[in-house]
């Protein structure tokens, strides 16, 4: 049987990609040239390049750009203008999907997508019951696969302690199961893709919620975490999706079923020499992250990002 890639997906939380403006109605000042951070035009620059080249090798790993890039942490549409615009990523034709969150901060999550392959029909923001980041939602038509559901998630961090941050964490899943839910009761054979930082990992509670889908990243690929802290590295990046996309074995009338949509990796994590460094506390590796407090490092995040690729058999 022939094998073709369908889609190539991408999700990465880069990690503070703020400009280097003072928005008034968000706590962002600590990235402007005059906080503590002393943020300005060169440290954008390069933090906007390093993303695209990223990119771009994870590009050249599967053979193409990505159709679906999820990306959390991005302070506004000018950002994202600036790396699908000023980039080399420019050749690859990507528009993008987002809008400003109740985030105290200013971060939000975004969808970019190449607009040869994904043709978005819908796009909500599914809000919670306090400020955070909502969910972005699309529904599109890719070539090939008809009708894909997208959700691009950053769910609420452990800042605060385990308990209280768990207790919003699952608030947050309900949110999501209720509007997955509604998709399958219509469509039992939906095609949806949820991808994001969800700041547990996959046998939490929170994600327990969502246990109609498959969470890919039970067989990551890769490095051995997406996150570190400390020196325990966890997989809170993740992929789940819809039974219908999990490759299915069978035959009728002892020929094979139509064509089968699957997930050749499960889900890979990416992880390029440059997004690490060496790990002298903890021994070992770390990511090569921005900032440490206000000391400049010249990293891109403390996250690494996760690629899936779904095939199809003829």
């Amino acid at each position: 049987m022939k094998e073709m890639l369908l889609l190539f997906v991408m999700f990465w939380n880069v990690e503070n990609y703020f400009d280097t403006y003072d928005n008034p109605s968000t706590s962002d000042e600590t990235f402007t040239p005059a906080g503590e951070n002393h943020w300005n035009w060169k440290r954008f620059e390069k933090k906007r390049n390093d993303i695209a080249k990223t990119i771009l090798l994870a590009s050249d790993e599967c053979g193409e750009y990505p159709a679906l890039i999820g990306l959390c942490e991005v302070e506004n549409s000018f950002v994202l203008e600036e790396l699908t615009g000023n980039t080399p990523l420019a050749r690859a034709g990507y528009s993008f999907l987002h809008k400003d969150s109740p985030d105290s901060r200013g971060i939000d999550v975004a969808l970019l997508y190449r607009n040869e392959i994904f043709s978005p029909l819908e796009e909500h923001y599914i809000a919670s019951s306090f400020p955070t980041r909502d969910i972005l939602y699309t529904k599109g038509v890719v070539n090939g696969l008809d009708t894909i559901h997208i959700f691009v998630n950053h769910w609420p961090s452990k800042r605060g302690g385990e308990k209280s941050s768990s207790t919003k964490r699952k608030i947050v899943s309900h949110r999501a199961r209720q509007v997955t839910d509604s998709i399958l009761r219509r469509n039992p054979a939906a095609n949806i893709i949820m991808m994001g930082d969800f700041n547990d990992t996959w046998d939490s509670e929170s994600l327990g919620n969502l246990d109609h889908l498959i969470n890919l990243s039970r067989w990551s690929e890769g490095n051995e975490g997406s996150y570190k802290y400390k020196e325990s590295w966890s997989t809170i990046d993740q992929f789940l999706v819809s039974e219908n996309l999990i490759k299915r074995e069978g035959t009728a009338n002892g020929k094979f079923n139509q064509q089968w949509i699957w997930c050749r990796k499960r889900m890979e994590i990416f992880a390029p020499e440059h997004l690490l460094c060496e790990d002298e506390k903890y021994l070992g590796i770390k990511l090569r992250r921005t900032y440490s407090g206000p000391r400049y490092l010249g990293g891109i995040s403390d996250h690494l990002p996760i690629l899936l690729q779904l095939h199809i058999e003829e």
